[in-house]
């Protein structure tokens, strides 16, 4: 594969796996939260709340973990190479950071713009929801950090 081509094939490949990943986590926490206030949630409404997601969530989801990726990649590559290592713990951690950035400047748009006080991705709503669902996105820097490695 011509060397060009790699980082391309290797960001898109990323975008795709920590936006699908991100709305698949998502999902399965807001079930969740549905599960300890009570509900019912068996796993047949688990699977189409998860479909549904992907094909509705998950392509705005996709296409705003793309615009962040396009930020903290070339980051992570600039602090990786100025301290001389940590190349793919530099990634998985742009991921990461990627999707924190992401929920926090769609709160302050909802805020700030539409004068609202919801939280518009409920899997955002508290802490440990905020970072599971930064594994997704730490998962798509680990794609990108395996798959543009240079052939040595």
């Amino acid at each position: 594969m011509p060397a060009r081509i790699r980082p391309v094939i290797a960001y898109l490949a990323a975008v795709v796996t920590g936006g699908l990943a991100t709305t698949i986590l998502s999902t399965q926490i807001v079930l969740q939260y549905l599960v300890n206030a009570g509900a019912a949630m068996p796993l047949d409404a688990r699977l189409d709340a998860t479909l549904a997601d992907l094909g509705g969530f998950a392509p705005t989801l996709t296409l705003l973990t793309a615009i962040g990726y396009l930020i903290a990649f070339p980051v992570a590559r600039l602090v990786s190479r100025r301290i001389g290592g940590l190349r793919t713990s530099g990634y998985v951690l742009a991921g990461f950071v990627t999707i924190m950035v992401m929920i926090y400047a769609i709160e302050v748009f909802y805020q700030a713009v539409l004068a609202s006080t919801i939280t518009p991705i409920g899997s955002g709503r508290d802490l440990w929801g905020l970072l599971i669902i930064g594994l997704g996105g730490a998962l798509g820097g680990a794609v990108f950090a395996q798959l543009a490695k240079r052939k040595s």
